[in-house]
């Protein structure tokens, strides 16, 4: 196998892991700064990124600017900015959507990160097509079907607001 093939690949499950890690570590501050509230005041679908960035509920790796809390957020597929963008998904629930997703990465997030280790997961929402819970996880031909973009996929997890 060639030296390039294998340091892609590293570098790939390097991003994986490294999305995992801050989606969990997202929830986690999302939930403790809300667990002062029993719902949140914002309407359905409202944008809430700017907020809990000021609020420091994002990993500070993920600014753009790690010295500017203003909700101008990457993942590990990007760095253009604005791709990660945390919604209010009713009273109790809220959303974590990663915008400009390449292909392969869509399907490895909605198959990888779509079970039980992220706690208090509701739904799945992959390219458009939302999966509820009971359908969960997602196998990779419904990914594939899914992810259909070649570098411009959408993923967003759906969570409770209390774990």
């Amino acid at each position: 196998m060639p030296l390039w093939l294998v340091v892609a690949v590293v570098y790939e499950n390097v991003r994986q892991y490294q999305a995992n890690r801050e989606l969990q570590s997202i929830v986690q501050n999302v939930r403790q700064l809300e667990m002062r509230i029993s719902s949140f005041s914002d309407s359905l679908g409202t944008d809430i990124t700017a907020t809990l960035d000021n609020q420091t509920a994002f990993p500070v790796e993920m600014r753009v600017s790690e010295a500017t809390a203003n909700g101008n957020l990457n993942h590990p597929w990007s760095s253009s900015g604005n791709t990660v963008h945390l919604l209010v998904e009713g009273a109790t629930s809220f959303g974590i959507k990663f915008t400009s997703v390449p292909k392969k990465s869509c399907i490895t997030l909605a198959t990888k990160l779509s079970s039980g280790e992220l706690q208090g997961l509701t739904s799945m929402e992959v390219g458009g097509t939302t999966v509820a819970i009971a359908n969960l996880p997602i196998n990779v031909v419904q990914a594939a079907g899914m992810c259909t973009s070649s570098n411009a996929n959408t993923v967003k997890w759906v969570f409770n607001l209390r774990g």
